[in-house]
């Protein structure tokens, strides 16, 4: 008798264990940073966070497919937007959790150094490796930023398109490209194998932000609310500043009617 109970309550941890974890689908330049979060996550609070990572424009078309998923935290507000429209994600629970700039980066031994994305037209710049625009956040804003100052026709067969922007340094560090635009935080992941040449203006393209919402038909909405929870609090935003995130941006203030 007392073997049998013992039977069903490991099985009843089991199960409240499996309960608590749950399925964060999330853009993968948050990869290094967001781990590490769960990893104090689950040291704090004893529940599991699983990742699945890559091009938020992929992850996004796995959630309207029907992906089991949790949590999404995309690179920017369009996956999103489109998932919202479609009802797939709960748009009432969507936050801001960080915010990133794009830097344009070279192989740390290369003789290359364009300092303004109007360098890029220069004969020493043979190839950009860029995310691929249709999915890749990344590659949307640089290619938003190539336009605004005017080299985006100039620089076209330059541009090598990669399938997340991890990909964009990894082609970067092997030197098969002479320059790549990626977030801030890639290229502090990277270290020494790079070398950023210069930051981009936040004019030139839209805010890099990372909003991080409910999937619609996740059962595990409440346990994903305290991960989202846990991103927004000291200890989260601690950790996603030292790999070099910035904080969400102030929610905007709203505007008052002048009395009559």
């Amino acid at each position: 008798m007392k073997r049998a109970m013992a039977f069903v309550l490991v099985c009843l941890i089991a199960s409240t264990a499996l309960a608590d974890t749950i399925t964060v689908a999330a853009a993968i330049s948050l990869k290094d940073a967001l781990s590490k979060v769960a990893e104090q996550y689950k040291t704090d609070t004893g529940q599991v966070v699983e990742f699945t990572l890559g091009a938020s424009g992929q992850l996004a078309s796995q959630i309207q497919n029907g992906a089991p998923i949790d949590l999404f935290i995309s690179a920017a507000n369009k996956q999103v937007d489109d998932l919202a429209k479609a009802g797939v994600v709960d748009n009432a629970t969507r936050r801001v959790v960080a915010g990133n700039s794009l830097v344009l980066i070279v192989r740390a031994a290369s003789k290359a150094s364009p300092d303004s994305l109007k360098a890029l037209t220069d004969a020493t710049v043979a190839k950009i490796a860029i995310g691929e625009p249709k999915s890749v956040p990344a590659g949307q804003y640089a290619q938003q930023a190539l336009k605004h100052v005017g080299v985006a026709d100039a620089v076209k067969d330059k541009l090598i398109f990669a399938g997340n922007v991890r990909q964009v340094l990894d082609y970067v560090e092997r030197g098969e490209v002479t320059a790549g635009l990626v977030y801030a935080t890639d290229a502090k992941v990277s270290g020494d194998k790079v070398r950023i040449t210069c930051t981009v203006d936040d004019a030139d393209h839209d805010p890099i932000v990372y909003p991080a919402v409910l999937v619609s038909a996740s059962k595990q909405q409440a346990a994903a609310t305290k991960f989202v929870d846990y991103i927004l609090s000291d200890k989260g935003q601690a950790k996603l500043k030292e790999y070099g995130f910035a904080p969400p941006p102030p929610p905007p203030q709203p505007t008052t009617q002048p009395t009559r």
